[in-house]
């Protein structure tokens, strides 16, 4: 995701972001967060975290002895996403899905809301997500639309995300197999896209 025009689109966006999430997602989030077999004392890793509407959920999994590291690479939505925690177990991360700057096997888990479609080399950044993750640890890739409602909402929006959808099951499971990955599911239905998958 380093097309320049797209972080400028995002780091434009960044100011409120989160706010389209309302009371009634948010409790949404909280099932969804449920869905990821969290445990205390856990390492996770968020993707494209955004203004880190996930950071409280994932550190009440995960607690005082957890971990949690939210990535973006729109530097806007990192100053942004300060503001969801301020606990010591919590830090942010400048950076590209598809080039992390952390060390391999490091995560017990990796979260990716509302990101991947956004993502232009989704080979890479599988890859990178495989690479991080330690053995037998998780990963859940996930959009609360489904996949022809997300490419309907891209299109409407225009410009530099018209042409970001999700790809194929097919193709999906291929890269996801490419990346160590495995006992791959998908979930597509309006409301939500979940793909989720093991080390």
């Amino acid at each position: 995701m380093n097309h320049p025009s797209k972080r400028e689109f995002f780091d434009k966006e960044a100011c409120g972001w989160d706010d389209r999430y309302h009371q009634e997602d948010k409790l949404e989030l909280q099932k969804l967060v449920d869905r990821f077999d969290l445990r205390s004392g856990e390492c996770v890793l968020d993707l494209g975290t955004g203004n880190g509407i996930l950071i409280p959920y994932l550190l009440r999994k995960v607690k005082k002895k957890g971990k949690v590291v939210g990535v973006d690479f729109s530097w806007n939505m990192v100053r942004g996403a300060t503001k969801a925690s301020i606990e010591e177990n919590f830090c942010l991360v400048n950076a590209s899905v598809e080039a992390l700057p952390m060390k391999g096997q490091t995560f017990d888990c990796t979260t990716c809301l509302d990101t991947f479609a956004h993502v232009d080399d989704k080979k890479e950044a599988l890859n990178e997500m495989g690479r991080i993750l330690k053995e037998r640890g998780r990963l859940y890739i996930v959009h609360t639309l489904g996949k022809k409602e997300l490419a309907d909402r891209h299109k409407e929006i225009g410009g530099v995300v018209q042409n970001d959808v999700l790809p194929p099951d097919w193709k999906m499971r291929a890269m996801m197999k490419q990346a160590g990955l495995r006992d791959i599911h998908f979930i597509d239905q309006q409301d939500l896209y979940m793909v989720s998958a093991k080390k």
